[in-house]
């Protein structure tokens, strides 16, 4: 304890030299106690105030027994040097270190909500993207399916032009073979034939009369 008071006296008088030019260090209350804010340097002086472990103060000129401080307020007044430490108390720095970790609780609590919210949207939209996917490949498909039925529907149209110009060219040809020599040359046939047939007709009608056995006469 005598050890930890001399590097406490032995810190005041170092910071005297900077309080003599106007620098002013913070300090606080050690630990696990209340100490009271003297109007002076002395235990008979007025209190006008007390300080709790871990309570800020600004040094405003240390002392090897009794140190100057202003409070947050701006209220001055004088505490023993043994009750001043530069470095945070252990509670202090505890309840400092709670906070922090409360805050970075509640901000890992938000960032796993985040974190959360952002898989349930990201699994959406990679269902939603599976879904357009699907819709694109069946367009696809029915696109392919028209295009080869398109291809057809042309070969087929063509195809058909083609066999009405060699219809109509057909008909052309069997239309000028029905009216042309061809058909004068059947009617001659025709003409001829029906002749030759009356003469052998005619022939065979003479030579049947001319062989017929005449009647002799009865009144012979």
């Amino acid at each position: 304890m005598k050890h930890l008071l001399r590097w406490i006296t032995a810190v005041m008088i170092g910071l005297a030299g900077y309080t003599a030019q106007g620098w002013a260090d913070t300090a606080y209350i050690v630990d696990s106690i209340r100490v009271a804010l003297r109007a002076g340097p002395g235990n008979d002086q007025k209190s006008v105030g007390m300080m709790e472990s871990g309570q800020p103060v600004e040094l405003v000129k240390p002392g090897e027994e009794w140190s100057l401080v202003r409070l947050g307020n701006g209220t001055e007044g004088y505490l023993l040097s043994r009750y001043l430490t530069t470095a945070p108390p252990v509670r202090h720095r505890f309840d400092q270190l709670q906070e922090k970790s409360k805050a970075l609780t509640a901000q890992t609590a938000g960032l796993l909500e985040e974190n959360a919210r952002l898989k349930t949207e990201n699994e959406k939209l990679a269902a939603a993207l599976s879904v357009e996917e699907k819709e694109i490949a069946a367009l696809k498909g029915d696109f392919d399916a028209f295009r080869r039925e398109a291809a057809d529907v042309v070969t087929l149209k063509s195809r058909a032009e083609t066999l009405a110009v060699e219809l109509d060219q057909k008909n052309e040809e069997i239309a000028r073979l029905q009216s042309g020599p061809l058909a004068i040359l059947e009617n001659e046939n025709l003409y001829w034939f029906l002749a030759g047939a009356a003469v052998l007709m005619v022939g065979f009608l003479a030579g049947y009369v001319v062989k017929r056995p005449r009647r002799r006469s009865t009144l012979n």
